[in-house]
Order: structure tokens, then sequence, then C-alpha cells
């Protein structure tokens, strides 16, 4: 068998010299030289049976094995089944498909950002890196320019042409995975219906609600009202627990239409956390907190303290997923405590028919998910490409959202089933980490994820009324459109960077001494707001609005987003 090559397209030509970095304040040399390789065309190996050929422009399975490293963190889900994605059933599968072996490197949990900017120092580069590069200073675009990263727009159409025809059906996912300069860095997770791109809320004790005689809470204040009655009628000593990010995420600071980082408003970028509706956001905070209504320990809670205060009764509320929250106290509580019931809470308003305009809601793209090519899959990008490529595929969307037909899933009138070896393991492993080790669809991937996965993961019927209550305005959120967009240059990044970190570590500072009761919101929010601009915030929001202007230049569907099914092409 011969590659299948579409025409004598030659490598990318663009050239980068490898440069040095800055990682924190410690300037670290890369490369002397070139990068080393990390994809290998290995000599040895026979062509893989059952395995079937794809749309790609290079055949698959390969005709030669070709080994493929990757740079992704492992979920601790997962760690109970398997230690490396190598050893899992899907992974086996890929490598019988398209006779390929990838090698997974995986950073230490707690670690990751440590053992990355490590790895970029050693100059032993891995062909794909799954992750933002949030932790890379200037991002993609710097990496780019520092010889890590590499464009691979142009040679998209040629060697991974079922991921272009998804880009020419979905032009709007543009604005998520090109540079406002037009480069593309990597191969994109997508998720394929609307109805998955929502799973975080806030739940509490239904049980508790209809004792008391309560309805589920709409506004502020009547979640004042639900958590009073859980501390004085329940003896709820946390009614509402979790930490201090909760508290001042956007589940609350939504309900006065902000949030405290920078979001548009009227086409001007605007810094939440010296807006006026964040006195009076935090001002309700710290009055909650004095009157006992928020767990005095969420500076210091983890998951642990926050498991035991819901399953020990003594919290009634918190915010979290509905898969690692909803889905995992139902449950563990159904044989403890049969009464024990939760129900999901709208994000909150001031007033009722108001809705909460930064509502979480990933678009079509979440770039956690990104499959990053790097300079040392430029030897073999052909190969690399395609292989991406197979997730985009039908065949590859099948696989990766639900793994081996037979095995852990069975086709049911048209409907991929997953098997009991996935919803209810003889071992005891629970549906998420049984789907990571046959699927891709329950951590993120290079592919559509398919809302069947969702469908069944979301299994409990607390849990799908949940989706229903967070996405009732999900519509309105979309067109409310408030959410920053845009992209800052390496240039603009090192301008801002480090301004942007001491306003942040002095904003938590005031949040916490607001909040425990050290200082008064009131007495000190004008010295507040000026030691914010004393810092540079002015600066970085002319910055930031420019970047916003130039993304707007170069995508003005920006202005009015659109809604798509990005699974509906593979009905076409």
């Amino acid at each position: 068998m011969k590659l299948i090559l579409n025409g004598e397209a030659t490598m990318l030509k663009r050239k980068k010299t490898l440069t040095k970095f800055t990682t924190g304040s410690i300037l670290i040399a890369l490369f002397s030289s070139v990068v080393m390789a990390g994809c290998s065309v290995e000599e040895k190996g026979v062509e893989p049976k059952n395995s079937t050929p794809t749309d790609s422009a290079i055949q698959l399975p390969f005709e030669k094995p070709v080994k493929f490293r990757v740079w992704e963190p492992l979920p601790s889900t997962a760690l109970a089944v398997m230690k490396n994605y190598s050893e899992s059933a899907l992974n086996k599968e890929l490598e019988k498909r398209l006779n390929v072996t990838l090698e997974y490197i995986h950073p230490t949990e707690g670690s990751a950002k440590e053992q990355f900017n490590l790895m970029l120092a050693s100059g032993d580069i891995p062909d794909f890196i799954v992750g933002t590069f949030g932790d890379y200073p200037g991002g993609r675009v710097k990496a780019f320019e520092d010889g890590i990263l590499i464009d691979i727009k142009n040679e998209i159409p040629k060697y991974a042409p079922d991921l272009a025809k998804i880009y020419k059906a979905y032009p709007d996912l543009l604005m998520d995975v090109e540079t406002e300069s037009g480069q593309q860095f990597y191969a994109p997770f997508l998720k394929g219906d609307e109805s998955i791109y929502t799973y975080f809320g806030g739940y509490l004790r239904k049980d508790w609600l209809n004792e008391l005689g309560l309805q589920v809470p709409e506004t502020i204040d009547e979640m004042h009202t639900v958590l009073k009655a859980f501390k004085e009628k329940k003896g709820a000593a946390a009614p509402l627990t979790g930490n201090v990010g909760n508290i001042k995420g956007i589940y609350f600071t939504g309900a006065w239409g902000i949030n405290q980082d920078h979001f548009i408003e009227n086409g001007k970028v605007v810094y939440g956390a010296i807006d006026p509706r964040f006195k009076e956001y935090a001002k309700t905070m710290v009055q909650w907190y004095k009157e006992g209504l928020l767990d005095p320990e969420l500076a210091t809670n983890n998951s642990k303290t926050i498991d035991a205060k819901i399953t020990g009764n003594q919290a009634g509320a918190t915010v979290g997923n509905t898969g690692s929250g909803l889905g995992k106290y139902l449950p563990l509580m159904k044989n403890k405590d049969p009464k024990f019931d939760l129900v999901a809470m709208p994000y909150p308003v001031l007033n009722k028919g108001d809705f909460n305009p930064f509502m979480p809601k990933d678009g079509p793209t979440t770039g956690g998910g990104a499959w990053n090519v790097t300079s040392s899959a430029k030897k073999h990008l052909k190969e690399a490409l395609a292989f991406l490529n197979y997730g985009y595929t039908k065949e590859g969307s099948m696989l990766y959202n639900f793994g081996i037909e037979g095995v852990s899933y069975k086709m049911e009138n048209g409907y991929p089933k997953y098997t009991e070896l996935v919803t209810n393991n003889p071992n005891g492993q629970p549906i998420a980490t049984m789907g990571q080790f046959y699927a891709r669809a329950f951590k993120d991937g290079p592919f559509v994820q398919d809302k069947r996965y969702f469908e069944q993961y979301m299994a409990l019927p607390q849990q799908q009324e949940s989706l229903k209550t967070w996405t009732k305005y999900a519509k309105q959120v979309t067109k409310a459109n408030k959410n920053y967009r845009g992209t800052l240059t390496p240039d603009e990044v090192s301008q801002t960077a480090t301004k942007q970190n001491e306003i942040n570590t002095y904003k938590d500072e005031m949040f916490l001494k607001w909040l425990m009761g050290k200082e008064d919101v009131d007495a000190t929010w004008d010295k507040y707001v000026e030691q914010i601009k004393k810092l540079g915030i002015e600066d970085i929001n002319k910055i930031r609005q420019g970047a916003y202007d130039r993304f707007i230049k170069k995508f003005p569907q920006a202005l009015n987003p659109q809604s798509f099914n990005i699974s509906d092409i593979y009905n076409k």
C-alpha cells in the first residue's frame, strides 16, 4: 500500500528561529538549535486488521507504523483504571485501526505548570501539546514566534479534509480557532450540540425545601430566605458551602449584570471589579457571611470538606457541575438517606424575569481540549494532520465518543447505547472513569463531542432537569454577547501581565478582607478603586479595547453570534 497524497504539497515554508522566552522572572534558553523530533515513522510493524480507510488525504491505516508523542494531563478520575492513556482500550483500538503508536507524557497533578516549563526548557518537545497554552507568557502566538508551535492553516485542507469540511460548513468556528492574523495552531475539541454547552450551576436540598414548604429560589432575596431557613430550621452550619472562588464567580456576580473581570458593554471594555455594581454585590455577600448563611470555612474548603458537609447535613446548597456534583451526591446518598434529594437552582437575579448574562456557556469550541501542533511534528506533518483528522470523520467520531462497538456500546434502533461495562461497571468504577478508558467524550480531544454521550452520562432525572434549568435563558445570554473576545499580542501581554497580576492579587486580598469583616466595603471602596487605577487598570483596558476592536474587525459576525449544531454534518 502506498501513501495517497493530495498533490506534492510541501511542508510549511515559514521557518521560525527558536528564541529565548521568559517564564515568570526567569529567562530560559529554550533550544540551542533544532527542537528534538517527537514523531517518527517506524520501519517495523504489520498492517493492522479490520481497519477502515478514511477520506483523509493520506490513506489510513498508515503504510508504516507511525509514532507520536503527546503531552496531556491525566485526570484523577481516570487513575483507578490506568496510569497512562496508552493503557486505555481506546488507545489500543487506535493503534489497531491506524497503525499508530501514541506515547503520552502526563505531568504530575499539581505540578503541571512547573513541568510544562521544564519540558519546554529541555528542548524535548512532543508532537502535540494538549491545552490552552495559558501558562506560556504570550500564549500560542508567542509560542509560535518562539518556534514551539507551527501554523497549520494552509495544510488543513490538504491533510485534514474532514476538519476543513467542518470549518467550511460552520465558518463562525474560525473566530475561536484562528488568530486575527489568520494563523491556526491546533486541532480543536468541538461540542456537537448546543444542549451540551452548559453543565454548571447551583443546586440545593430539595427534601429540605419540601419539608419547609419553600420553593426553589429564583432571586437573590429568595435565596437569602431559603438559606436563612436552612440555618435556623435545619441547623445547617454552612447553609451555602463551596469556596471563595464560587462566591466570587459569575453565578452570583451575574445577578448584578457584571463579572469581576473584563467584559463588553455597549461595545466598550469594562473591568467589573471596580464597577459600582460590584460594590453592591460585595456588600450582599458580606452581609450573608455575617449572618452565617455562607460557609465560614470558604477560604480553606477543599473538595473533601465540601463533600462531607453536603452528605453530612451541614450544608444545604452549593454550586458545581451536574456530573461531578449531582451525579456524585445522589447515588452516594441513595442508600444512606433515602429522603436525600437535590434540585437545581436557576442562576439568581435581582428581579424575576431578568437573566444572568454571564451564565457559563461553552461555545462550540473549548480551548482546554485543543491539540496544539508543535515544530517536532514538522518532519511528518502530513501524517500528524491525517491522524488528527481521523477524529473528525464519522468513524473516528463514533470511536472517540462511544468506544468500541460490541464492547463499550451497542447500537439499539440507531442509537449508540453504552454497555454496562461503562454504565454499571462490575468492578464498581463510575461511568466517568470507564468512559475515559473506552472513549474521549468524557474528557476532550480532537473530535466532535456527541450529545448522545451526554444524554447517557446525565442519566438521573435531577441531572436532566438541571440542564433545562440552567439553560433556560441560553439564547438571551448568546444575544447579550457580554463576554470579552480578543487576543493580546505578545508585546501587549508583556505590557499588561505584571500589572494585571498585581491587580488580581490586591482585588482578591480586599475581597477576602471585606468578606471576613476586617474591612468595611463602603469605607474602603473609593480607596480600593483608586489603588486599582494606580496599578494600571486604565492602561490595561485601553490595550484590551484595541484587541477587542481588532477581533471585531477581523470577525464582524461576532457582533451577532449564531447558533448551530456541528454534529449535523454527519447526517448530511
